[in-house]
């Protein structure tokens, strides 16, 4: 029994430290990179606009360089972040 225990704890513990990130960066277009960078944030219990419009109105962008997307999760809490930059 009490390796039973010790076994669930173990994968307890295991299950609330453990995250998964994921990262992915494009260059969109031709346009060159910029100067001015805009963020869009949002998870699955909220917000979730994290659209590229979203994210290029929030920096004043109109030419989108590069978009850098990344969504992070701990069970069932996920965080999503969209990035852009250019002009």
């Amino acid at each position: 029994m009490k390796k039973l225990k010790l076994l669930f704890l173990t994968a307890s513990v295991g299950m609330f430290l453990a995250s998964c990130t994921i990262y992915h960066q494009v260059d969109v277009t031709n346009n060159p990179v910029g100067t001015k960078v805009g963020v869009a944030k949002g998870s699955n219990f909220g917000n979730c606009d994290v659209t590229l419009e979203t994210a290029a109105k929030n920096g004043g962008i109109t030419k989108i360089g590069t978009v850098e997307y990344k969504a992070k999760g701990f069970l069932i809490f996920m965080k999503y972040t969209t990035t852009v930059t250019g002009e």
